[in-house]
């Protein structure tokens, strides 16, 4: 768990991509990551389009930005008008363009 976060102090990863840099199988990382998760020590910024979660240290700086940009009362709104399909669509594309 210590490779973990220290490889997203560096920035937001996805959890194949973490699995690489901190050089463990994807199973132990994602079990890793659920147990950051429940700890609150890392976030999921939602899915990234074409490699899955995209991870961040719970106090980053994109972790920040995605609640900037899309406060939970507008994810409501929008879910509540165009539909939780639209709504990850949306979610997915907004984490893309984080970076």
């Amino acid at each position: 768990m210590r490779g973990v976060l220290e490889a997203l102090e560096a920035g937001p990863l996805s959890a194949p991509r973490l699995a690489l840099t901190v050089g463990a199988s994807e199973g132990s990382t994602r079990r890793a990551l659920r147990t950051l998760q429940h700890r609150r020590a890392v976030v999921c910024l939602g899915f990234e389009l074409g490699s899955g979660q995209r991870w961040a240290v719970a106090d980053s700086s994109a972790a920040e930005d995605l609640v900037t940009l899309w406060p939970p009362d507008r994810v409501e709104r929008l879910t509540h008008f165009m539909g939780p399909r639209f709504a990850r669509s949306m979610r997915r594309a907004l984490v893309s363009g984080l970076g």
